[in-house]
């Protein structure tokens, strides 16, 4: 090898190693090469992470897809055996439509289409709050199927005709369908002014799924407490029922147990009464016979008092009329429905009177005075105005008896032995004879007002026109007035007496013994020997009073407050006005004159009877 071919070499080698010294990367320039590759390999690695991900994903959602299909599948074989045609009503949303007017407010639901809770306008309950007659999700009322033995209540109806608020006339329409050919229809309507709510029931090709050659419906609800008192309210809470063309009927509204009884006849309605309040369910027609009405008595809840059903059979036509009631226990409101719904209200035996003469008085006084204690005050004066001249004959009657006193002393001290009796029975009865008096002449009187005494005692109670209204330290009238509460529970004093105390049940019971005292003053108190003092009968029956009317209407016991003070005014009044002397002498003259008279029929069968008493206590 030439000179210049070594050196050539050695040039080229020192250029070489002149390149790579100058070329060769610094330890930041190798740290980020290494990141960048670090990088470029955590990105490609992310991305096969993310394909494995979507690849998993795509998976479960095809494995949750396929589930849904099987167990909806599975739902609706479920749904088709238990429901069987009825399998796509069987599930849905609840909705609630509200149709009202000024006087109520009537929430329906799809399930079931269902008068679902119902507010009475104008009213509150005793606390202030609104005034619900239906207890929402306990309400259940349908038809029921019998290709599955279930009701329509739990079926979800369609809105076929949605109602228009614009219209006075509310109407709305609910359809439970089995296919486009077989469908059942509710049509509600509720109109102005009105307290019924009218409810259209049209069937078309639902004889295969309703076999029956008639329509079984079933209504149940549970009565909320809407008073003060949830003892008295739910004395007065009760279904009542209405044969067609028949009388009414009603369970025993004070029983503690449940009740159930059997319709035997055809029933014009059926309702469920509150002590001022009422569902009732009412026929166009009539329901077909048979079917049974149920009570049973809720103890555990301070909110509500019982819950009622009704059975009922309906004529299986294509369309059948029928309408609820929902409104106050008001006799003019009950009385314009003329089916005799007023005959809800408990007004005992001598209704008619409160019907024809106490009401027409106490709704005169009401148009033109506002103050419901002055009401009563008036009303209380005007019975006692009118019943003053029997008032007048009995305590004429009572001074008669009372100034002869002293000859009936005579007969007694004539006659002592117990074996005297019929002689001096019938030596008591010629003198009364003699003397012209009638010894019922004083009862007579009384009992011609008893009625309107009864006739009282089941008005206040009853009448809703003294619901929530105040009085003195009364803040309503139609329950029971409250000086003092507690709130701990005293054996035998809470069952019996309560947790209260009522000022007008004591005053009321105050005044029976001023009464009472006053009475015996002027009475001649004849005792027969094995017959209670009546002087301490009436002082346990005032003692009585105050644990029976304690928790009454302070209504009530104001009224008999004010009849026993007018009736104090009143004997006073005549006592002033009766002289006893001139009676004693009017007696003495009608004795003096009075001829000898045989024996009445009357008197010899009681002296017969008498006899043979004495020989039967003999042997």
């Amino acid at each position: 090898m030439d000179k210049n071919s070594v050196i050539g070499t050695v040039l080229i080698c020192l250029l070489l190693v002149g390149y790579y010294w100058f070329t060769k990367p610094t330890e930041a320039d190798l740290k980020r090469r290494a990141e960048y590759l670090d990088s470029l390999r955590n990105v490609e690695l992310q991305k096969q992470i993310q394909r494995q991900e979507d690849s998993l994903m795509a998976l479960q959602v095809l494995n949750d897809t396929t589930k849904i299909l099987i167990d909806s599948a599975i739902n609706e074989s479920a749904l088709m055996r238990e429901y069987g045609s009825f399998y796509k009503s069987a599930q849905g949303e609840e909705e609630f439509v509200t149709l009202e007017n000024n006087l109520i407010a009537v929430t329906l639901s799809s399930k079931g289409a269902k008068p679902y809770r119902v507010q009475i306008k104008n009213y509150t309950t005793h606390s202030g709050d609104s005034l619900f007659l239906l207890a929402g999700d306990s309400t259940h009322f349908g038809l029921l199927l019998s290709e599955i033995g279930r009701s329509t209540d739990e079926m979800y109806f369609v809105q076929n005709q949605k109602v228009s608020k614009a219209d006075p006339v509310q109407k709305i329409s609910y359809r439970l369908s089995v296919n486009e050919f077989s469908y059942l229809e509710y049509t509600y309507t509720l109109r102005p002014d009105s307290y019924n709510l009218e409810l259209s029931v049209s069937t078309k090709g639902m004889e295969k799924y309703i076999r029956e050659s008639r329509y079984n419906l079933l209504w149940n609800t549970t009565m909320n407490v809407l008073e003060k008192s949830k003892s008295a309210e739910s004395q007065n809470t009760t279904v009542v029922w209405k044969y067609f063309e028949d009388d009414t009927e009603t369970l025993n509204p004070r029983s503690k147990d449940d009740e159930k009884e059997k319709l035997s006849g055809q029933v014009k309605w059926v309702g469920f009464k509150q002590h001022f309040f009422s569902a009732v369910l009412i026929a166009d027609d009539k329901f077909e016979r048979g079917g049974d009405v149920t009570s049973k008595v809720l103890t555990n809840s301070s909110t509500t008092m019982k819950e009622f059903t009704a059975s009922l059979f309906l004529a299986k036509e294509q369309k059948i009329d029928l309408k609820f009631f929902f409104g106050p226990n008001h006799l003019p409101v009950l009385k314009e429905q003329n089916i005799d719904l007023e005959s809800m209200l408990d007004l005992g035996w001598f209704g008619f009177i409160t019907k024809y003469a106490i009401v027409p008085i106490f709704n005169w006084l009401r148009g033109f005075i506002d103050n419901m204690g002055v009401v009563i005050l008036l009303m209380t004066i005007i019975l006692k105005l009118v019943l003053f001249p029997l008032t007048c004959k009995s305590y004429l009657s009572t001074a008669r008896m009372r100034v002869i006193k002293p000859y009936v002393e005579e007969i007694n001290e004539k006659y002592p032995k117990p074996e005297d009796a019929m002689k001096k029975q019938q030596a008591t009865m010629d003198l009364y004879k003699k003397v012209g008096i009638n010894p019922m002449g004083g009862c007579l009187p009384i009992l011609i007002q008893f009625p309107i005494l009864v006739a009282m005692f089941r008005f206040f109670p009853a009448s809703i026109e003294l619901r929530q209204e105040s009085f003195l330290w009364a803040d309503d009238l139609s329950t029971y007035d409250s000086i003092f509460e507690w709130s701990t529970h005293i054996p035998l004093i809470s069952s019996i007496y309560g947790n209260h105390i009522s000022l007008f049940t004591l005053l009321m019971a105050a005044s029976m013994i001023v009464v009472n005292k006053i009475n015996t003053a002027n009475t001649a108190q004849m005792q027969t020997p094995g017959m209670p003092n009546m002087n301490v009968m009436m002082w346990m029956m005032s003692i009585m009073m105050i644990f029976w009317f304690n928790d009454y209407s302070a209504g009530l016991s104001y009224y008999y407050l004010l009849a026993n003070v007018i009736t104090m005014l009143q004997t006073v009044l005549i006592r002033n006005l009766i002289d006893d002397e001139k009676i004693l002498k009017k007696l003495e003259a009608n004795k003096a004159k009075a001829p000898k008279r045989r024996k009445s029929s009357f008197q010899e069968r009681l002296e017969r009877l008498a006899k043979e008493q004495q020989k039967q206590l003999r042997k």
